[in-house]
Formats: structure tokens, sequence, C-alpha cells
């Protein structure tokens, strides 16, 4: 890593985080005011991947170059603007990035707006299905690796987990079974239940399984007319997991939701 993005990285932890997001997100918008035309070209139509944070989306993306894809480009600019006014920023956006597949996990957060916008409605979408007990576990144990918990400022966790699911995921406590724990593992399937539901609404919808995407690759290779790399593969993952989470009822459900899912397309 390139000093000046140690430096970075570094500030992004400290209290002064806050504040560097916000100087990013000026510099960000201004670029995109001067470079995100508003005028839709269905020859740059991008294909979102919407699933959750921690479904694989980061190892999808990872899979094309970073000219084709791209994983929570602008991340904190996009809460801030697709929060304010959807459909304005929405095609500017996808204008000023310009790539063909983006996998973010807070488009789980605007599923209503894309299913509602003039241009977003008629887009192609990837939603990657993961069982809720592996969900839960991996994302609770991931938003307590070491560097996010050293964040004083995790957007993330303010915005999408707090604002959005209801749940702060730092409170969650591993050493002792908690009624907090309890409700923000209830939380977590709820949203999760409730966002996969709402994948129905969106025309075009490519559901593919957590456990089978290298063999689905094709489908993804097809919908953007490029060639995955394997060579280039990445995952983002806590190797110390202090909690596995295992609910084999809501599993099966979470299965004949998602089999109905599957039908659907076929």
């Amino acid at each position: 890593m390139a000093s000046i993005e140690k430096l970075k990285y570094y500030l992004i932890k400290t209290s002064l985080g806050k504040y560097l997001r916000k100087t990013q997100h000026l510099l960000v918008f201004l670029q995109l005011s001067i470079y995100g035309s508003s005028r839709y070209d269905k020859s740059k139509r991008t294909v979102y991947c919407i699933s959750p944070y921690k479904t694989g989306t980061t190892y999808l993306s990872s899979l094309f170059s970073s000219k084709i894809s791209a994983h929570e480009p602008v991340h904190y600019t996009s809460w801030k603007l697709l929060n304010k006014n959807f459909s304005k920023y929405f095609i500017k956006r996808m204008n000023y990035l310009n790539i063909k597949l983006e996998c973010s996990g807070h488009w789980s957060a605007f599923v209503d707006d894309l299913a509602n916008d003039e241009v977003a409605k008629d887009l192609d979408y990837i939603c990657i299905l993961r069982s809720p007990s592996s969900w839960i576990s991996s994302v609770i144990n991931y938003w307590h690796i070491p560097p996010l918990v050293n964040f004083k400022f995790d957007f993330a966790n303010e915005f999408y987990w707090k604002d959005t699911v209801g749940v702060d995921l730092k409170s969650f406590n591993f050493e002792t079974d908690t009624e907090e724990n309890k409700i923000i593992i209830d939380k977590l399937i709820e949203f999760y239940f409730d966002f996969t539901n709402k994948t129905r609404l969106l025309n075009n919808v490519t559901y593919i399984n957590l456990k089978e995407i290298n063999e689905k690759l094709p489908i993804v290779e097809s919908l953007i007319n490029e060639k995955a790399n394997m060579a280039n593969s990445f995952k983002r993952s806590n190797k110390s997991k202090k909690f596995e989470y295992k609910n084999e009822k809501i599993d099966q459900e979470y299965e004949q939701l998602t089999k109905t899912l599957l039908n659907t397309v076929d």
C-alpha cells in the first residue's frame, strides 16, 4: 500500500475520519456534478448486484477488472445523495462511474426506489442468495474485525445498519447471550427476508446461490458481455470467528422463499 494510502487509511480510523469522509464527499460531489450527465445512455447501462453486505459482493466484483466492475464505489457519497434525491442522482452516478457491473450492499436498502425509478426499473439486477444463519454469522463477525472496531466513524454501521436495519452491530456482546443480542438477530432476520421478498418488485433479476457462484459465472459474463478472471478473486472475511448462529427453521423458510423466486424466473 502506498504511503499516501496508508496515511489516509490511518486518518479514517481516527476522530478525523468523519471530516475526511465529508471532504471526500465534497470532491466526489463536484466531480459528479461536472461529469455525471443526466441523460440516459442505454449503451452504458450498468448491471447491479444488490445483495446486502456479506453475501459475496466483494468476490463477484473482484472477478472483473476495475474498469469493468466496482465494489461500493463512492460509498459515502452514494448514501448522502441517493437518500436526498434518488432519481436525480441515480442516473448521474451511473454515468459518472461508467462501469458494467456494480456490487454494492447498500442497494439492498433502495429496492423500492430502484423499482419505481424510470431508468432503474428496467435495468438488470443480480441477487446472491445466502442462508440466513450463515449471513447473520458473517455480518456479526465481520463488523468486529479490528479495523472496523477501531473506526471512530463507521458510516456503514451508522447509515445502513443503524438507520436502515435498526441495529447497532458494535453493541453485540460476544461474551454473554444478552437481550440486545436477540434483538439484533431478530431484526437482521426481518430485514433479510423483507429485502429478499422486495426483489420481486424488480423486472429483471438473476438469482444466484452463493455456493454456486462460480458455476453460475457464465450468466454474469453474459449479462455484462465480459469474461471473469478467477486469478483476481478476492474475499473479505474475519478469520477469527467468535460467533456462530444456527437456526434451521429460518434457513428452511428462506430456502422455500428462494425456491419460489427461482421458479418465477424460470
